[in-house]
Order: C-alpha cells, then structure tokens, then sequence
C-alpha cells in the first residue's frame, strides 16, 4: 500500500510540474484500480412499501442494510398488496404470496438485484404442522425476495426507539437470508430464529456474528457494482 501511495504522489508532483495527466492506469496493479474506480457490493436490495409503512423507519432500514451488508439500496413506489395474499380465516396476508408478488417487481432487473417489502399488514406462513403461523417477515433463503411487517413489531409497545430498533433487526434478518444465511446458533446474531418471541430480535447485535460473516462473504461476496448490475436473468 505504501509503495501503491507513492506512486501516486509521484504522478501527481509529475502534473503540477508539466502540466500533463499521467497514465496512472499502466502503473497501478489491475485488481487495485478495479476496486478504486468501482464501489464493491453484495448486491442492489430495492425497497418497495406494500400498502402502508411508516415512512420514517424506512430510512434507519436502509442505513442498517448499507453498513450491515455493504448493499446498494434503492427505493420504489409503494404498491398495493395483492388480493391473493388476502387470508381471509385469520383475516392476514399470506408472506410466501407476498413473495412471489415482490419477485415479479424485480424480475426484469439484473440477476444481483434483491427486493425487500415493507408493510404494516399482519402477515403468516406455515410452519411445520401449523398452516397459519404469523411472522414478523419472510425470507428466500439465498432467493430473491423478503418481506417484512411492523404489525407484530410495534403492537405491544409505544417506545418509538424499540420499534425501529425492532423493525431495522428484521430487515437485517430476512435479507441475510436473501443472501444465503440460514438461521444459526450465535449468541445475539441477527440470524437466531425468532422462535415465536421477540427476545431474540431485541437482544441481537443488529449485525450478523463471526461464523454468519463468513458464510455472507463465501455466499454473496463483495464484487464490483458494474458486475453485480451486469448479469442478467
């Protein structure tokens, strides 16, 4: 790095002095003026508002999502939640529809692009032998598309600080899983599995745990932005 400095301050004394613009690209290493001249990313992570969300959460979300995962964040109009989502029995909406729903929002767009709902709805999915087991969000474990909901998130308490502390964890949780975490067994990782409670949520990091960083940067490493938004479908 010193000498890759140097370099550098020499090219640039050699411009004040002749006035000339040096071909610094023959003399800095490939690799390094990759990485100079495009920002690496994991990924481009659209958010799309599903109905109605508070629109103040949604830029602590997009923070969390940057400094966590190092992933572009971008923002779409808000949409209406599809009717085929409607469970009427429970009177919810079903997560695993609202998939499918946000996938199809993004199914034109680089293949390196992940899209992630955001609603206020009360939302479901089965589990186990339970057909209807409401969640705070879903994810596709190393798909396309997450979902999110406040409704579980903010119903038992009016702290606005823990509702968004509540609501960035989730985020961070169902797009680790977008980008191939499963749930793991780390002290106070934002991948512990709810479990039903809030517990967890409240207690994380807000940041995944050694052994989930490993697995991110194997499953979904950093590469250059122009790479990721390159790939098609």
């Amino acid at each position: 790095m010193s000498s890759l400095l140097a370099t550098l301050w020499a090219a640039a004394l050699v411009t004040r002095a002749s006035g000339s613009v040096p071909a610094l690209a023959a003399e800095i290493p490939g690799d390094v003026a990759a990485s100079v001249q495009q920002p690496q990313i994991r990924a481009v992570v659209v958010l799309v508002v599903l109905g109605e969300f508070p629109a103040e959460l949604v830029d602590g979300i997009e923070a969390a999502l940057r400094s966590t995962y190092q992933v572009e964040v971008q923002r779409a109009s808000p949409i209406a939640l599809p009717k085929s989502a409607w469970y009427a029995p429970r009177r919810r909406y079903r997560a695993d529809v609202l998939l499918e729903h946000l996938g199809q929002q993004v199914a034109a767009m680089p293949r390196g692009t992940r899209v992630l709902g955001l609603t206020s709805v009360d939302i479901s999915t089965s589990k186990g032998k339970i057909v209807d087991w409401g969640v705070f969000g879903l994810g596709e474990l190393g798909g396309t598309a997450a979902v999110v909901s406040g409704h579980r998130l903010w119903r038992k308490t009016k702290d606005p600080r823990l509702v968004a502390w509540r609501v960035t964890n989730t985020a961070v949780h169902e797009v680790g899983h977008v980008l191939g975490l499963d749930h793991c067994e780390e002290p106070r990782c934002v991948m512990l599995d709810a479990e039903g409670s809030i517990d967890n949520t409240d207690a994380s990091t807000g940041g995944p745990g050694p052994g989930c960083t490993a697995l991110l940067d194997a499953r979904a490493p950093l590469r250059p932005r122009a790479a990721v938004l390159g790939e098609a479908r």
